[in-house]
């Protein structure tokens, strides 16, 4: 396989969330390293211990406005990492956040707010507690009635959390048109999962999920796990490499 790098990191967090660097310390990382685009995904405001505020979302955009006047040479872009809330596909977001942002990714994490005391506590036991075969077809099927319901770009770090049906979630997000990430944090597929994905007609993407700057464009843990499938470069949509 031949080395790449990442043309654009899309999943990147600041300390508007659980982060621990500003928008501008990741762009100017981006740009040092090389990146034609960077996307500022911080999580979600029902993240238990790393959610922004509602009211984060107009500085957060004023701020980026500023800051692509100042660097030109990359494009910069607001997002946010919603949360799956529960199995019947909701997510901590509202029509007009959307309308606030460039686009969304979704994950699931292991402590999030639901909807209501009840689901939300059944939701998150289960998440740690239940790893089932019934409870991953379940979770899949949420993911794919919140990607029915918003405008999902991305799946990240899938089988983080909890476990999913890789098949039905790759066939899915070939349907749809959304991306499954290869995390540059956690990458939690076996052997069959990585040869299933390989089979399926999904396309990828590379995410540093980096909570710090110097993170951004890192990408060396999902190129150390791919080269042992030889997995095909071509179908991976934000990175460069050499035939």
């Amino acid at each position: 396989m031949q080395r790449f790098v990442m043309t654009g990191d899309y999943h990147t967090h600041t300390f508007y969330s659980d982060g621990t660097s500003s928008i501008e310390d990741n762009v100017i990382v981006a740009i040092e390293q090389g990146l034609k685009e960077i996307g500022i995904t911080d999580h979600g405001f029902n993240h238990v211990s790393g959610g922004i505020k509602r009211t984060d979302i107009p500085k957060m955009r004023e701020e980026i406005n500023n800051l692509q006047q100042k660097y030109p040479q990359i494009k910069i872009l607001l997002g946010i990492e919603a949360n799956l809330l529960n199995y019947n596909g909701d997510v901590d977001l509202t029509e007009d956040d959307i309308k606030s942002l460039d686009y969304v990714i979704l994950g699931i994490h292991k402590l999030t707010f639901g909807k209501g005391v009840k689901g939300s506590f059944r939701f998150n036991l289960r998440n740690f507690f239940w790893d089932t075969l019934k409870h991953r077809r379940k979770i899949t099927q949420s993911y794919i009635k919140a990607m029915e319901r918003y405008p999902i770009k991305v799946i990240v770090h899938p089988n983080y959390a909890t476990g999913c049906d890789v098949a039905g979630l790759a066939k899915a997000c070939a349907e749809k048109g959304v991306l499954i990430e290869f995390n540059g944090k956690r990458i939690y597929f076996d052997d069959q999962e990585m040869q299933t994905l390989i089979d399926s007609d999904a396309k990828f993407i590379i995410g540093s999920d980096a909570h710090r700057a110097t993170n951004v464009g890192k990408c060396m843990l999902q190129y150390e796990f791919l080269k042992n499938y030889n997995f095909p470069l071509d179908r991976i949509v934000n990175i460069k490499y050499n035939e």
